[in-house]
């Protein structure tokens, strides 16, 4: 009992942070990204924090499975480094003993994981939808941030403000890369007619490049509405699998819901079967150290993962029959993985290098 709290706290602290910092470097990338749409007019920056939220239990359950194999090769690997391995086998630890206290740190995991695959990513995937095509529907000036040059439809119009201030704009530039006209006026407010939508502009003016000349045209104005086409942007929509629940999937037999059902299942399914490759992996001796295995382990991984994303393609596409799809992966690992625990495949000459 002692051993088993001991080496399930040792995992699962290690899954923890090896979480945490890989949570961090995705969601720094995805933020990053949206952050450059806000810039460009595309996402209103107030709803960036929103957004990502949405979007963390989607992460977190691809992150998961590649903690724990992580956590497993860092925590064992370190015993085998210091020797503890070694004593806890002359204390009667069999190689069986230890995989059944590591399918308990295992076991929360893959809990997690199921409650992330089926109830909370579908659902914010569901709100990350609704939000991103609420953005559609936004005016140009409506995402405009004070301080900011921002290019706006792709770089047709420049638009700049100093200020904000009850939904009016303070100090407004706006280029049109294609007439090459600029207008600056005082103040600006976005509205709505019955044709669409409308920004009105006071006490400013307008320069226009005359044809064929260096000569401008300057012509000052009181008050003038120009109206904003529609913009024409692309925003990450998720496809409507992606964001349905786990029982519409269940009952449908559509192909791609199929391999929707099936990619999720496959998350869960992911951790008892790298957890059987882990822990034949994370032996090593202690003139190899504890990182000795980490890269085979990491390139298993990678082959698995990619695998599952290629079956899932495949089957979805009505190219891989469904009884077939994502499971003909898990039993190739799951065989892979018994070889390993077993000792067998030392025996084999092509992946020698993962016994080694």
């Amino acid at each position: 009992m002692i051993i088993t709290r001991y080496l399930t706290r040792q995992i699962l602290q290690v899954t923890a942070a090896a979480t945490f910092i890989l949570l961090a470097v995705v969601v720094l990338g995805r933020f990053l990204k949206y952050l450059a749409q806000a810039s460009q007019g595309e996402i209103d920056p107030g709803v960036l924090a929103l957004l990502m939220s949405y979007r963390i239990p989607e992460f977190i359950q691809l992150i998961l499975p590649l903690a724990l194999l992580l956590s497993i090769l860092l925590a064992y690997g370190r015993m085998y480094a210091e020797n503890e391995m070694t004593v806890l086998a002359a204390c009667g630890l069999s190689a069986r003993r230890l995989l059944a206290i590591t399918l308990v740190s295992a076991t929360l995991v893959a809990l997690l994981v199921g409650l992330l695959t089926f109830m909370l990513t579908p659902w914010g995937l569901v709100n990350t939808d609704s939000l991103l095509e609420s953005q559609k529907e936004l005016n140009e000036f409506d995402v405009m941030v004070p301080g900011l040059f921002q290019n706006i439809s792709r770089g047709k119009r420049t638009t700049y403000t100093e200020d904000i201030v009850n939904e009016e704009m303070q100090n407004v530039f706006m280029h049109d890369s294609e007439s090459g006209r600029v207008t600056v006026a005082s103040t600006a407010i976005p509205s709505e007619d019955e044709e669409g939508r409308i920004v009105l502009f006071t006490r400013g003016s307008i320069t226009e490049s005359e044809a064929d000349s260096a000569a401008y045209q300057l012509t000052r104005f009181a008050e003038m509405g120009v109206r904003i086409p529609e913009r024409g942007i692309s925003i990450d929509i998720n496809v409507e699998e992606r964001t349905m629940t786990t029982t519409a999937l269940w009952q449908s037999d559509e192909p791609s819901h199929i391999a929707e059902l099936q990619w999720r299942i496959s998350l869960v399914l992911l951790i008892p079967i790298l957890t059987l490759m882990a822990i034949p992996l994370s032996r090593v001796s202690p003139r190899q150290g504890r990182f000795a295995k980490m890269v085979p382990a990491v390139f298993l991984y990678i082959l698995y993962f990619g695998l599952l994303l290629v079956s899932r393609d495949l089957t979805a596409a009505g190219e891989l029959p469904a009884v077939m799809g994502l499971w003909w992966v898990h039993g190739v690992f799951l065989l892979l993985g018994l070889l390993l625990f077993t000792g067998r495949l030392s025996s084999l000459t092509l992946p020698g290098f993962l016994t080694r």
